[in-house]
């Protein structure tokens, strides 16, 4: 029986369209949930999180799945034992049809729970810089669906929006503008009234059409689109704040694990970016014999090349009834984010070199002398003979545990983002097979991508064989950190001045999407950029995903 006993359904909002906006209860179920009824609103983004077993439906109108039918879905999948997600844009109550599914539910004696979501009513206006009330200004909201249906209770009296003299919410208005306009005005609304549409609000492809009620309609806007008109609308000129992050009207794909991958993205987000993930490996474990986890705690060094390697191992002792209490080595840490990794598992590092890399780890043992000691080097599925051999040519004795293995992933993912692939205008990789199962999974399509786009490079192992594989590598940080990614790619934006940059494949057709710069902080770390050829003398390598 799938998700345990909780076999329901969960009636969730997703939000008006920024991932971000999802509640954590929410998150949670998704997160947990053995079947996702989605509609063609929500964002994508939000299935990224849910498990590798769930089943993903797409339904409505889109899809050609009808309201009859969704229903069925939800009874069918509940009925087989398993916890039921039906994810819908915005607040499921409000203008969602969350209700109708409510009530076939409990008429067929089927148990569900509602989860609210931020509504567009809200949502959407506030990431345009429009506030619903305002002391002096508007002291009260009517939200309106132009849909109307042909019951008496479906028709809107115009007349009593328009006497209300407060902000007017439309929904449902893009195809009908005109036609609402002269209700308005008839209803005897002020010609010059502000108003803003707003199409795919609290999205980084939000795009906002102001003017007044007289013109409303004159401009076709396509939908998702919410109107709001009303004096507050006005304020939006002073409180624009969401188009002016660095990153606004960007989507970057972050292709990595996918724990990692999630978090850069959510990072970018901070920075007004839309950020697809593609998680393009993972990692199992290889399950080592007893008899070498006694050898390789019988050591002077253990040597740990990776965070990830860091939690394989803490893995290893506990399938064998241990805990860090075992470990009587000395402990070398490549890099920073290793040595933070175990310091989370109580261990302190006594060695992390400057440099995070082979190579740095080698220098310093050389420093101190290694001959005759036993090092234990605990690793991943991918060799790195430099380092085996450079420790044995130090004098040390060396064992290895091989603690994990790297198989390409994301098939499900690649049928999501396959229809997205042309909207992206920048790619980060952090690892050769990462760059090898994008191109596995994409084929020709990818490799088209990827010559028109901009592409950022964790490391030079990984920006080395991009070239090798054709492709011109054109940001590589010299931190190997989420901070040093995104400090790079700030910092040829801010290169460019307030033009276009090089984030997309047609800067020259591109719309001018940056006026200005956020008043966060950017992080510390800088990054160096190489174009036309990659010099790798000043950056070290990855040290978590570089799989040496």
């Amino acid at each position: 029986m799938g998700g345990g006993q909780d076999t329901r359904v969960y009636i969730v909002g997703a939000g008006p369209g920024d991932p971000a906006l999802i509640t954590k209860k929410g998150l949670d179920l998704l997160r947990k949930a053995d079947c996702i009824l989605y509609d063609a609103l929500i964002p994508v983004e939000l299935l990224f999180y849910t498990k590798e077993d769930a089943e993903l439906i797409p339904v409505g109108k889109k899809w050609g799945v009808t309201q009859r039918e969704i229903n069925r879905l939800m009874e069918s999948k509940v009925r087989e034992g398993k916890l039921v997600v039906r994810l819908k844009g915005g607040d499921p109550f409000i203008f969602g049809r969350g209700g109708e599914e409510a009530v076939y539910l409990r008429g067929r004696g089927i148990e569900f729970d509602v989860v609210p979501g931020v509504s567009a009513i809200s949502g959407v206006p506030a990431y345009a810089g429009i506030p619903l009330t305002y002391r002096g200004f508007s002291s009260s909201v009517c939200i309106v669906t132009c849909r109307e249906s042909h019951s008496k209770c479906g028709k809107v009296d115009w007349k009593s929006v328009a006497g209300l003299k407060g902000t007017l919410v439309l929904f449902m208005c893009a195809m009908k503008a005109r036609e609402v306009r002269e209700k308005l005005l008839s209803a005897g609304l002020s010609g010059e009234t502000p108003f803003s549409s707003i199409r795919w609000g609290t999205t980084s492809s939000q795009e906002v059409i102001s003017g007044r009620l007289e013109d409303l309609g004159e401009r076709t806007v396509a939908p998702p689109c919410l109107t709001v008109v009303g004096n507050v609308v006005e304020f939006r000129e002073r409180l624009s704040w969401f188009e002016r992050k660095p990153l606004f009207g960007r989507t970057v794909l972050v292709v990595r694990p996918k724990d990692e991958a999630l978090k850069l993205a959510e990072e970018l987000r901070t920075y007004g970016a839309r950020a697809l993930i593609f998680p393009a490996i993972k990692f199992v474990p290889t399950n080592p014999r007893a008899d070498l986890l006694e050898d390789v705690l019988d050591t002077d060094w253990l040597i740990f090349t990776s965070k990830r390697g860091v939690r394989f191992f803490v893995h290893v002792l506990r399938r064998f009834g241990l805990d860090v209490r075992a470990i009587k080595s000395h402990i070398a840490a490549v890099g920073e984010g290793t040595a933070q990794e175990l310091s989370g598992y109580g261990i302190a590092a006594d060695l992390i070199p400057e440099k995070a890399s082979a190579a740095g780890l080698l220098e310093e043992f050389r420093k101190m002398g290694i001959g005759g000691e036993k090092m234990a080097i605990l690793r991943g599925g991918l060799k790195n003979e430099a380092l085996r051999s450079g420790l044995e040519g130090l004098g040390a004795y060396v064992v290895e545990m091989t603690l994990y293995r790297t198989v390409p992933a994301g098939e499900r993912e690649a049928q999501i983002l396959g229809p997205l692939l042309p909207e992206v205008d920048a790619f980060i990789f952090t690892s050769p097979s990462g760059v090898d199962s994008f191109l596995r999974a994409f084929g020709a399509k990818g490799r088209k991508v990827l010559k028109g786009g901009f592409i950022v490079a964790m490391g030079p192992t990984t920006g080395r064989y991009l070239e090798e594989k054709g492709f011109r590598v054109d940001v590589m940080p010299i931190a190997p950190t989420n901070e040093g990614i995104i400090e790079a790619v700030l910092m040829t934006i801010r290169q460019n001045g307030h033009r276009r940059s090089p984030l997309t494949s047609n800067p020259e057709s591109a719309p001018d999407r940056i006026t200005s710069w956020p008043q966060k902080e950017a992080p510390k770390h800088r990054g160096i950029f190489y174009r036309g050829g990659l010099d790798v003398s000043q950056n070290p390598d990855e040290e978590a995903e570089e799989e040496w």
